[in-house]
């Protein structure tokens, strides 16, 4: 281990890191393109559970989108430490652009089996299994290791600030044209994610030759070896499995609970408040808490998470289930982007790849077995049920603490 994590007091702010032109170019042609990718999740959902009105398939779709990061995640940890890493997310970004046209073609008199929704949702994904290991591990060497903390919250904050617009134009345009035109919109936003890659210079992997085994699974040993590291990525799995199958029922909590169609306007709304929280707690750590430790800010949005999620689960009345569901987004958004800037700020360029693997196999890998259980579980329980456990099983997580450290490298492979 070397060198001392950036002090809390030098870490730059979200100006700084918009100051840099790769990385505001970057940012742009992300925000749009993931406007279409939240138009299209929104949308796959409701198309799920139309087809099926079935918690379980609801759950499986979910399975279906994620489950290749849990597959590839360490693969694209791996090809990030030691290839180009431009020309892996340009072939990436174009592998999911060409199948989601694809996808829209199938929809196109409006009919799709429900294994052949699965099967081409998890093609798609094959691509994001390789892609966001490898986005992670690039944005401090676009953004600079000084504005990690801003550049993490900034792209925390456009994911969410795309959840919001996405799924009210997601809503607006399935209910006045259908889901193939819906999913031929988010391939073509493809284009400028694309586009801002291609003239981007992307510093390719610096990681030494070493075994396969070390290549693909050194991260596993980094967090075991480095708890300022491992525990942040511990809580993340943690809050993952227990905590978040509540998202794959987003469409059956409005229908069920609220009596809101979840193929309106009025979904799309309350989709979009979500993310609109989400934009809030990520705005929040990139802000008000940038210099406060993560120890201090984690507890904090367990606790506020877990008290929403428990309202939500409860509430009937449309008005309460917008503002609770917006407090949801809130909490639950301040608590991964506090966790990646824990974990990203004590490791280097030559392993931040096999540890943001991890990372994406923390949420990705676990979120879609969450949510296959939780759909089951659903069908024995109930919806309020399922929701009232990740609600206490967040206030159980408050007893964990983030430790700090110094900063790892491939010297703990020596």
């Amino acid at each position: 281990m070397t060198n001392e994590a950036i002090d809390l007091d030098d870490r730059g702010t979200a100006r700084d890191a918009l100051s840099v032109p790769a990385f505001r170019r970057l940012f742009i042609g992300t925000s749009l393109s993931n406007t279409g990718r939240w138009l299209q999740t929104a949308a796959l959902g409701v198309l799920g559970w139309k087809i099926s009105e079935s918690s379980a398939y609801l759950g499986a779709i979910v399975f279906a989108q994620l489950g290749p990061l849990g597959i590839l995640s360490l693969v694209g940890g791996s090809l990030a430490d030691t290839t180009d890493r431009r020309k892996l997310l340009l072939a990436c970004q174009a592998w999911q652009m060409v199948f989601t046209f694809v996808l829209a073609a199938m929809l196109i008199d409006g009919e799709i089996a429900q294994s052949s929704l699965l099967i081409i949702v998890f093609v798609i994904g094959l691509g994001q299994g390789l892609y966001a290991p490898a986005l992670t591990s690039v944005i401090p060497a676009i953004a600079g290791e000084r504005n990690l903390s801003a550049a993490i919250a900034l792209n925390s904050m456009q994911t969410n600030g795309t959840r919001v617009v996405g799924p009210a134009i997601g809503g607006l345009l399935v209910s006045r044209f259908g889901f193939a035109e819906v999913f031929a919109l988010n391939g073509a936003s493809y284009l400028f994610v694309l586009t801002a890659i291609y003239r981007t210079h992307i510093p390719a992997g610096t990681a030494t030759s070493r075994s396969f085994k070390e290549r693909v699974f050194g991260g596993f040993k980094i967090a075991f070896n480095a708890p300022q590291v491992g525990r942040p990525l511990l809580m993340m799995f943690l809050f993952a499995l227990f905590c978040l199958p509540f998202i794959g029922q987003l469409p059956a909590i409005a229908e069920v609970n609220l009596g809101i169609d979840s193929q309106s306007t009025g979904y799309g709304w309350f989709y979009a408040l979500f993310g609109l929280g989400g934009l809030g707690g990520a705005t929040l750590v990139g802000t008000v808490f940038l210099r406060l430790p993560a120890a201090r800010v984690a507890p904090f949005a367990l606790i506020g998470f877990a008290g929403a999620l428990g309202w939500l689960s409860l509430v009937r009345s449309i008005g309460l289930a917008y503002i609770a569901i917006f407090l949801v987004g809130l909490f639950y958004f301040a608590l991964p982007t506090t966790l990646a800037t824990a974990w990203q700020e004590h490791v280097d360029a030559s392993v931040r790849g096999r540890v943001a693997a991890l990372w994406v196999l923390s949420f990705g890998g676990t979120v879609p077995i969450a949510n296959i259980a939780a759909g089951q579980a659903v069908e024995i329980f109930s919806l309020t049920a399922v929701l009232m456990f990740g609600a206490a099983a967040a206030l159980a997580l408050v007893v964990m603490r983030l430790p700090t450290g110094t900063i790892v490298g491939e010297e703990i492979f020596d």
